[in-house]
C-alpha cells in the first residue's frame, strides 16, 4: 500500500497541488492532508490567496476515492481520503489540545490558534489505523508544557491499540525534542530513521533554520517497502510517501 502526507497550505498553490494530487492519485491508496479549508473563516480577510473549498475541490479530483473532513475550526482542518477498495470500519475525531489549552498561544495577528484533534481512520482490510494530526506551531518548534500535553494525549490513544497503526502529520516540532523522543518509545520514526534533514522548502522562510515539521510514525509491525521525502514545491511544506505492508 502507498500513502502520501501532506500539509497542503490551505491550497495557496493550487494548481500546482491539484497536478501533484492527480498524477500520484494513479497509485495511492491514502492520502493525509493538513491545513485543508472547507469553507469561509469568520472576519476572512479579503485578500487570502487559500482556497475556501480546497475539499471539496479535492473530492472532485479524488473520485476514486472517499474524502474525511474533521473541522479543527470553522473553514479549516484536516482530511484523509481513502481509496474506494478498502474497506472503512469507521473514522473518529478526537480531541487532542482543547480551546482552553491553546488560548494563551497567540499568532502573529493576535488571535490564539484553534484547538487542535487527530483524525483516526480504522480500515478492515487489512486492519490498520491511520492516525493523521497537526500540531500546535509556535515557540521555533521547541518543546513546551502544551507540547508536552499534546504528546502525552497522542500516546494515550495509540497505546490504547495493538492493531497497526501509522501516525502522519504536520507536528511542528523540531527532531531534538523531548515531543519526539516520546513519540519514539512507542513507534519508529521514519524521519530520523532516514536521516532526513528537511520537510519543509524555500515557500517557507525559515525552512534552513526551522527544517523539520512533518513526520510519519508506525507501529513495529509494518514492514517498509519505501519512503520518501517528495520535493515537489506545492505548499510550503514537502509531502512524505510511505509504501509499506
Amino acid at each position: 500500500m502507498k500513502l502520501i502526507t501532506l500539509n497542503t497550505w490551505c491550497g495557496t498553490l493550487y494548481e500546482p497541488l491539484k497536478i501533484f494530487i492527480e498524477s500520484h492519485a494513479k497509485d495511492t491508496d491514502i492520502f493525509c492532508f493538513q491545513e485543508v479549508r472547507n469553507g469561509e473563516y469568520i472576519n476572512q480577510p479579503k485578500e487570502i490567496n487559500e482556497r475556501v473549498e480546497l475539499y471539496n475541490e479535492m473530492k472532485d479530483i479524488l473520485s476514486d476515492f472517499t474524502g474525511y473532513f474533521s473541522e479543527m475550526a470553522p473553514g479549516v482542518g484536516i482530511a484523509t481520503f481513502v481509496r474506494n477498495n478498502i474497506k472503512v470500519e469507521d473514522v473518529k475525531s478526537t480531541q487532542i489540545l482543547t480551546k482552553e489549552d491553546t488560548s494563551h498561544i497567540k499568532m502573529p495577528s493576535g488571535n490564539s490558534y484553534y484547538p487542535r484533534l487527530m483524525q483516526s481512520t480504522y480500515t478492515e482490510n487489512p486492519k490498520l489505523i491511520i492516525h493523521n494530526f497537526h500540531g500546535i506551531p509556535g515557540r521555533l518548534k521547541k518543546d513546551t508544557p502544551e507540547r508536552e500535553l499534546q504528546t502525552n494525549r497522542l500516546l494515550e490513544i495509540i497505546n490504547k491499540s495493538n492493531d497497526p497503526q501509522i501516525l502522519v502529520g504536520d507536528f511542528n516540532l523540531d527532531l531534538n525534542t523531548e515531543a519526539i523522543t516520546k513519540l519514539e518509545n512507542s513507534m519508529r520514526n521514519l524521519i530520523k530513521e532516514n536521516g532526513i534533514n528537511l520537510t519543509r522548502n524555500s515557500r517557507y522562510k525559515d525552512y534552513q533554520i526551522l527544517p523539520f515539521a512533518d513526520y510519519i510514525f508506525i507501529s513495529k509491525d509494518i514492514e517498509v517497502k519505501n519512503f520518501e521525502v517528495l520535493k515537489d514545491e506545492v505548499s510550503d511544506h514537502l509531502a512524505l510517501l510511505l509504501e509499506f505492508k
